[in-house]
């Protein structure tokens, strides 16, 4: 039995990231705080069965994938729906797939291992961010329509049931919360994770 799980992770590029944190930190801790929290979400799903990709055109992530050793997915086509249907298409050797943003903090190897559970006996798996997003969707059955962008979660809800996909969606704020906007990064100060914590980041605790 076929066992294997296939994980992606868009990442647009290290450019400018985290950019409606501009405000509260600088480009460079910005830039720290979205490395290891692409390093974390690494290290939660990395185990023996799960093949893991970065999804990115951007030479940077691509040493990142070099250094932490998994995959890079380098798209053909622009666009996050474009690439993660193109990457979707490696699904086919997989038991169960998933699709994963580089934003939540919370993650850690205990929830994403109850989440790997859900996606080996559920068509769908989703969770929904607090702006209606689709932070986290999976499952052992495969569609190529993404719908992320404005209201995704919505959307993907509605394809779900257009292909009759039966979807659970997971209520555990640990795979829904992303570290978006400002009043997210005050939530965060106040809830270190443990990631954060060992990494000692140089961030200011400011808003």
């Amino acid at each position: 039995m076929n066992r294997d799980i296939l994980i992606g992770i868009p990442i647009k590029s290290l450019e400018n990231p985290m950019s409606r944190l501009s405000k509260s930190i600088s480009l460079a801790e910005r830039k720290t705080l979205q490395l290891n929290l692409i390093k974390n979400t690494i290290n939660s799903f990395k185990n023996e069965f799960v093949h893991i990709y970065l999804i990115s055109q951007d030479l940077e992530i691509k040493e990142l994938a070099n250094q932490t050793g998994v995959n890079i997915f380098n798209s053909k086509s622009n666009g996050l729906n474009n690439e993660v249907t193109e990457f979707i298409e490696l699904s086919n050797s997989f038991s169960s797939w998933g699709v994963c943003h580089a934003d939540l903090p919370y993650l850690n190897k205990y929830n994403i291992s109850v989440y790997l559970q859900e996606i080996a006996i559920n068509e769908i798996v989703i969770s929904k961010s607090s702006d209606n997003g689709t932070p986290l969707v999976g499952g052992c059955a495969f569609f190529e329509n993404f719908r992320y962008g404005e209201n995704s979660f919505e959307k993907h809800v509605l394809e779900f049931e257009k292909l009759n996909l039966s979807y659970k969606q997971v209520f555990n704020k640990e795979l829904y919360f992303e570290l978006d906007t400002e009043n997210d990064y005050l939530e965060f100060l106040k809830n270190k994770p443990r990631w954060y914590k060992k990494n000692q980041i140089s961030s200011p605790d400011r808003i």
